[in-house]
């Protein structure tokens, strides 16, 4: 069994505003990301620290702090378009599902973005929190509303 720790798989919480934030990660980036519920311990080893730190800096007000972390990105091909997508709206801003589906090129296809949000496992690092309906009303974060509109309002500088 392969023991060399610089190559295994790491899990551990971030302490953030919206309650600990669990991230996984492999030797390929940031695999998964979770928030948990208030009141889980915070726990940050030392190869943790640049993904942990990234975290950080966008609590405390630079929502371009995660763009650099390293995502192992695991889907289909056309999850992978939608989380790419997700990455590229500017943080504050948002877009409707169906907008983001024909910006893809595939109009009408609303609902299969909004269960590529669904699947997305690196909440935050990919901000499907940016994606909203048609009437730009907050639907749909497996975290819970109230942590969307955190979010956001936070990315738009009203936090």
């Amino acid at each position: 069994m392969d023991t060399d720790t610089a190559t295994a798989t790491l899990q551990f919480h971030v302490a953030t505003p919206l309650g600990p934030l669990s991230v996984t990660a492999g030797p390929e980036g940031v695999v998964a990301a979770a928030f948990l519920e208030r009141g889980a311990p915070a726990l940050s080893p030392p190869r943790a620290s640049a993904i942990a730190a990234s975290v950080r800096a966008y609590f405390a007000g630079d929502p371009a702090a995660l763009d650099g972390v390293t995502l192992a990105l695991a889907g289909t091909s056309f999850q992978r378009a939608v989380w790419d997508a997700l990455r590229r709206i500017p943080p504050g801003k948002v877009m409707s599902y169906g907008a983001l589906a024909l910006a893809l090129g595939r109009p009408g296809a609303a609902r299969a973005v909004g269960l590529a949000c669904a699947r997305n496992r690196l909440a935050l690092f990919i901000p499907c929190h940016r994606a909203v309906g048609a009437d730009g009303s907050l639907t749909g974060y497996a975290f819970g509303l109230e942590r969307k509109a955190w979010l956001l309002a936070h990315e738009a500088g009203r936090r």
